[in-house]
């Protein structure tokens, strides 16, 4: 019997490991909340693509209990919030990126595995009701490289509905943006559709738009949707990837159900 690991468990080994090795020792003793859930989104299967897929995805979030809860966009990716404070929540995250494959109007192209996307967040909250958040991340396997995304968002927190809206910005590293946009002289003679090689180099991905609300069934369950738009950047929209093959307006669309609880790690004194 052959035994594979998917690169998302990978992603969320390498996110534990993180932790523990952040974690100051009289944080083993503190009390957090974990949030756990599922989420199914309909979204292009990569930045620019054209067309839509339904996809499920897992939801994981941990933040100190002696912190008041406050709604945040469902956007976020998976996080332990190792700092919380009035003003600042920060910590390890990860997100996942799907395979592109290289068949139908990317035939020729080369195949883009799973990518794993380690790294740290940043919330900034001025007030209750504001919240700034920058992300700085960086890939494996699919790829190797820096990516980024930030956001600004009016926040409503609810007794039983929470809301948000705010733009989003989103940053590419070299590394990234030619293997997602970029095309090799080798690529565009293989392609029956793209002809023209092209390399984009680092810079800005895409501005957008997102809100999100959510529904507090009980103190623990709650169901979460979220709706966004990205439009692509020029270094994106430029390449034949997003020209001839897809699309620079992205749609996205998601619904999801959480459950939190609290959980002391390690012993209590």
């Amino acid at each position: 019997m052959r035994w594979t690991v998917s690169p998302r468990t990978i992603g969320l080994a390498v996110l534990a490991s993180i932790v523990g090795a952040m974690l100051p020792a009289e944080a083993l003793a503190r009390e957090w909340i974990v949030t756990v859930g599922g989420t199914l989104g309909i979204a292009p299967p990569y930045e620019g693509a054209g067309h839509d897929d339904f996809r499920p995805s897992a939801a994981f979030n941990v933040r100190p209990a002696d912190r008041p809860y406050r709604f945040s966009p469902p956007d976020g990716g998976s996080t332990f919030s190792l700092i919380s404070n009035r003003y600042i929540d920060a910590g390890p995250m990860v997100r996942f990126r799907y395979k592109r494959r290289n068949d139908g109007h990317l035939e020729g192209l080369r195949q883009i595995d799973t990518a794993v996307e380690p790294g740290v967040f940043v919330n900034v909250w001025p007030t209750n009701w504001l919240r700034g958040r920058v992300e700085a991340r960086y890939g494996f396997f699919g790829y190797e490289g820096v990516v980024g995304d930030a956001a600004v968002d009016l926040i409503h927190t609810g007794r039983k509905w929470d809301f948000s809206l705010g733009p989003r910005y989103g940053y590419g590293g070299t590394h990234y943006m030619d293997t997602y946009f970029g095309v090799t002289p080798t690529e565009a003679a293989r392609s029956p559709l793209i002809k023209t090689a092209y390399e984009p180099g680092a810079g800005s991905r895409y501005v957008g738009l997102e809100a999100a609300t959510s529904y507090h069934i009980t103190n623990r369950l709650r169901t979460t949707y979220g709706f966004g738009y990205h439009r692509l950047s020029h270094l994106v929209a430029d390449s034949p990837v997003v020209q001839v093959a897809g699309s620079r307006d992205d749609y996205f669309a998601t619904v999801g159900v959480t459950y939190s609880f609290g959980v002391g790690i390690g012993s209590r004194r």
